[in-house]
């Protein structure tokens, strides 16, 4: 039995992909699964590889869909920020993996407000060395990996923002997904019911963190929101303990955003 097509986003914590995972769901051929990896790991075992093996439940109910898989390495505890994302080489090939990476300063600012905003006690989501071993721990598995496969890439938050309508395209095109314009105009209202995800975390997506994904109408203006109050929680010394481990890995993923995903493509543009 052919096993069904998967297509993986893995990023540190607070680094857009909900977002990304929203714009995925807006297409009708592709459904969309949320950290279903990790899911063993907060369970206390070893990550669920089952999206991988074709064995998930969801799979035999979304028949003829093209499968998106939103996984994040963070936040709570040292497990969820260094897990191994693949069981094997095969699965590396077959989900033509997107590594995304945010600007650290503005990664860890938002974990910072993410605290801010719990009231709950979400302990260590605030701790510095669990975001510092996230972030380097999706460096180092895109870098290990894209030795496997050539279908490996990565990409910046930065630059998905520069033109998202092409960068899309171009992600759709390597993913063997038709690009639809609601992808980046939103006319599919939020449901979490769409959405594959845990037992009991349904309930993510009614936290504050997440009110301006669910209310937005398009990709746009969710991701320009230039309201970003929670750079001031960054402390001069962490701002420079970032600039100086974690700063030289986005500007890598920088430069090879350009390469995967240039700009001056000859596609549609917004």
């Amino acid at each position: 039995m052919a096993l069904p097509t998967i297509r993986v986003l893995i990023s540190p914590c607070r680094s857009g992909s909900t977002a990304f995972m929203r714009s995925m769901a807006q297409n009708p051929d592709v459904h969309c699964f949320f950290q279903p990896i990790k899911e063993g790991v907060r369970e206390g075992k070893s990550p669920s590889y089952s999206i991988f093996d074709g064995t998930h439940k969801t799979f035999a109910q979304n028949p003829g869909k093209i499968f998106f898989i939103k996984e994040t390495f963070g936040h709570a505890f040292q497990e969820e920020c260094s897990f191994e994302a693949f069981p094997d080489q095969e699965s590396v090939v077959r989900s033509r993996s997107i590594f995304l990476l945010r600007d650290p300063v503005e990664t860890w600012s938002s974990w910072k407000k993410l605290k801010a905003a719990g009231k709950k006690g979400w302990e260590g989501v605030c701790d510095f060395n669990l975001f510092k071993t996230a972030y380097k721990h999706t460096h180092d598995t895109f870098m290990r990996n894209q030795d496997i496969s050539d279908q490996i890439t990565c990409l910046t938050r930065e630059h998905l923002l520069e033109n998202p309508h092409k960068v899309f395209q171009l992600i759709c095109s390597r993913w063997d997904i038709p690009f639809t314009d609601n992808m980046i105009h939103w006319t599919k209202p939020f449901d979490v019911n769409d959405i594959s995800c845990g037992e009991g975390h349904q309930e993510t997506f009614t936290r504050l963190q997440h009110k301006d994904m669910r209310e937005s109408t398009s990709f746009y203006a969710v991701e320009n929101n230039k309201d970003r109050w929670q750079r001031s929680l960054v402390t001069s010394e962490e701002r420079e303990e970032i600039e100086m481990t974690l700063k030289p890995l986005h500007e890598k993923f920088a430069a090879l955003s350009n390469v995967y995903y240039p700009l001056g493509e000859n596609l549609k543009s917004a």
